[in-house]
């Protein structure tokens, strides 16, 4: 059996990967029709998957009400802010702003269930307030550090949706056989709702596919398909402590991603490869070692 350990780690570097396509395809395209087409492409995935090896008793179970009213928030609407993010500030600054998503679902627990603030949350905690300062800091021509950009709260609006959640689906995955059905409800959720808004506000002309940017968006889409695979399969599998440190390292490929494919769209500076290194050992400690 594939262990829960490489499982997260194939989280992070599918959704790396899946940036890096997206922001290849927002050269020619919009984060909302990046986002109804990976939701769309998720749908068709799991629930072939799940139709062909679950009976509907399975299927029907009242459990999985959890996971629909996840859905109405997430991955659908985190899954558009953070590709507006990649729009708006690139990959190198989204990928470890969005990875803070365990920072935000300690401090919940802290606030909302008494834990305690252990000296590793503390100092992670810091980390990761130090990283997304330095990312939030814009340059000047001459390279000065200038104002902070407030560009930054829509990757981090993204991860606080995505940690407030995360408790709630491992919770959904203890009542349920298969995990991938768990991913089909929230997917298929996300994608109901945002085409119910659509309609409602009589938006469905910002959903266009230019040719230039519907092969990237497909390859996107495939990529967070199997990115939300996997974190499904390593929470069924594991605990969140241990699958959280190794699916948020999802910064350090992109990093690496950009600077090999992204050459000419994002400069890659070595406050960008700081932060996110603060950023992802912030996040280490803070859900590793509590």
């Amino acid at each position: 059996m594939i262990p829960a350990e490489a499982f997260a780690l194939a989280c992070g570097l599918f959704t790396a990967i899946n940036l890096i396509f997206l922001k290849k395809g927002l050269a020619h395209g919009n984060p909302i029709s990046a986002t109804v087409l990976s939701l769309a492409i998720n749908v068709l995935s799991f629930w072939s998957f799940v139709l062909a090896v679950l009976p509907w008793d399975e299927i029907l179970r009242p459990e999985v009400l959890i996971f629909v009213l996840v859905g109405l928030i997430q991955p659908g609407g985190t899954r558009f802010l953070a590709y507006l993010s990649v729009e708006k500030v690139g990959v190198a600054v989204t990928a470890p702003l969005r990875a803070t998503t365990p920072l935000f679902s300690s401090l919940l627990a802290i606030a909302v269930l008494g834990e305690q603030l252990t000296p590793a949350v503390g100092a992670g905690t810091a980390l990761v307030v130090v990283g997304i300062t330095l990312l939030s800091l814009s340059e000047g021509k001459t390279g000065a550090w200038m104002k902070l950009n407030i560009l930054v709260a829509l990757p981090l609006l993204s991860a606080f949706v995505a940690g407030s959640t995360q408790v709630i689906r491992k919770i959904g995955l203890a009542g349920i056989s298969l995990p991938i059905l768990g991913a089909a409800t929230t997917t298929g959720t996300s994608l109901v709702a945002i085409a119910v808004s659509l309609t409602v506000s009589r938006n469905w002309s910002m959903v266009r596919f230019h040719r230039r940017a519907l092969g990237w968006f497909l390859l996107a889409g495939f990529a967070v398909t199997l990115s939300v695979a996997s974190i499904f399969m390593s929470l069924h599998l594991s605990d969140v402590v241990i699958v959280a440190p190794l699916a948020s390292l999802s910064p350090l490929y992109s990093l690496v991603l950009s600077a090999i494919f992204l050459r000419n769209v994002e400069v890659i500076t070595s406050r960008k490869v700081v932060a996110a290194g603060l950023i992802v050992l912030g996040v280490v400690m803070i859900t590793a070692i509590r």
